[in-house]
């Protein structure tokens, strides 16, 4: 039995449409939507005003005052060995500093005064650390004077 081969069928031609008969859900919009010029507006505003704000302190930007640092007694706490000083070092200026060391030293009538130091990592501008300084003597019985010996530029 022979078969015989019928040629492929063609796919079946549509009608061209004419521009007034197409679906206008199709076409491409015409014009910008408006949310999309609000949010180019705001774009643009918040970069001119960024722009203008690194400009101003470019420009009109003085040099901020060095650190000065303060350190205040909050409170004592018996520890073996002896005592320990809680500390609050506090930095008033208008830049950071870098290996604050703080020394505490407590002066008893009738005895070598004694020394003990800190150093604080760092302390940015116009912020605050607590720390403790060891001691073997009582606080309570003597005088105890904190100071702040130095610190680096971070």
């Amino acid at each position: 039995m022979v078969q015989s081969k019928s040629p492929p069928k063609k796919p079946a031609r549509r009608k061209p449409q004419s521009a007034s008969s197409s679906n206008a859900a199709l076409q491409a919009p015409t014009g910008t939507p408006a949310i999309e010029w609000v949010a180019a507006a705001l774009g643009a505003a918040l970069t001119l005003f960024v722009a203008g704000v690194i400009g101003w302190e470019a420009l009109y930007a003085r040099e901020a005052k060095p650190p000065s640092i303060a350190a205040e007694r909050l409170g004592v706490s018996p520890v073996s060995g002896g005592y320990v000083v809680e500390i609050r070092v506090t930095n008033r200026g208008g830049r950071p500093a870098a290996q604050v060391m703080v020394e505490g030293e407590l002066m008893s009538p009738g005895v070598e005064p004694e020394v003990a130091e800190a150093t604080f990592d760092y302390i940015p501008d116009k912020s605050a650390r607590e720390g403790g300084l060891f001691f073997k003597s009582d606080p309570a019985s003597g005088t105890l004077t904190l100071r702040a010996k130095g610190f680096a530029e971070p």
